[in-house]
């Protein structure tokens, strides 16, 4: 069984220093306000009569009590550890990263300005992208191209249906996949692992039609319907614009003097020609 490890370049952490401390006394004094606010109403015979009220009022006079026995540093304590919940992830300093050679970070810019989120963020998922690309044998950019109809680059992004994360990966469905990767401890909404299994499934749905279009259509779902809203051609479309932006970046830089290229430009050199 392969396993991997997660690397991420967004920061995950609980607030810290003054602005941090600042956030959390003021949300510490809005608690204290509402609870108090909540005591004199509870102190009045009309809203008394109120079992609705009663309620309310009961619990947020214990989260007074609550707050007072433990204070500042209590609920400090209460949201990091509510940050650890989001995502585990480790982190490798900036200066063990790889550069990203001149195409892909014209595609950063890109996806970023499209979707008007941070080219650091971006960053990662194009760096993830290529890796995972590379070792499951799909385009990177076809990669991105389904995170980028899928969930617009939001790692959280969840659909009615239970579909989570950037490819939009059904875990109910595909449980056996989290499985092998992280088994026991996995989460749809980790974007390592999300990618990977979207990649997995759009490989074999590849390989068991001959054609990436109807492979598409099985990824979202359209099978046996036929009716696919066109989101195979949507999906193409939007990575034909990623491809031209990962051209274009090439061509500005071989017009500038050449450097070296990093190790990870290696993933260019099987999806990319010309």
């Amino acid at each position: 069984m392969k396993t991997y490890e997660t690397k991420l370049t967004v920061p995950l952490n609980p607030p810290t220093g003054l602005m941090g401390r600042w956030s959390i006394r003021v949300v510490f004094a809005f608690a204290m306000v509402l609870a108090s606010a909540a005591g004199a109403l509870y102190a009045h015979p009309q809203w008394r009569s109120h079992s609705a009220w009663v309620d309310a009022t009961h619990r947020l006079l214990s989260w007074r009590v609550a707050l007072g026995l433990g204070g500042e540093e209590k609920l400090e304590s209460m949201l990091a550890q509510r940050n650890d919940l989001l995502m585990k992830a480790s982190f490798e300093p900036s200066s063990q990263r790889k550069n990203l050679n001149a195409g892909q970070r014209e595609v950063v810019g890109f996806l970023s300005k499209r979707y008007s989120v941070s080219s650091e963020a971006v960053e990662g998922i194009v760096r993830l992208a290529y890796q995972v690309g590379q070792e499951e044998r799909v385009e990177p950019t076809l990669i991105l191209a389904i995170v980028g109809i899928e969930s617009s680059y939001n790692p959280y992004a969840a659909s009615s249906v239970g579909a989570k994360g950037l490819m939009q990966v059904m875990p109910k469905i595909h449980q056996e996949r989290f499985e092998d990767l992280a088994q026991g401890q996995w989460s749809a909404l980790n974007p390592a692992l999300n990618m990977r299994v979207g990649a997995q499934v759009i490989h074999e749905y590849t390989r068991r039609t001959g054609s990436l279009e109807t492979a598409l259509k099985w990824y979202v779902g359209a099978a046996l319907s036929g009716n696919d809203g066109g989101y195979p051609a949507k999906v193409l479309a939007l990575k034909e614009k990623i491809d031209a932006a990962y051209r274009q970046g090439r061509k500005q830089k071989r017009k500038s003097e050449p450097s070296p290229e990093s190790d990870l430009n290696q993933a260019e050199l099987v999806f990319h020609r010309g």
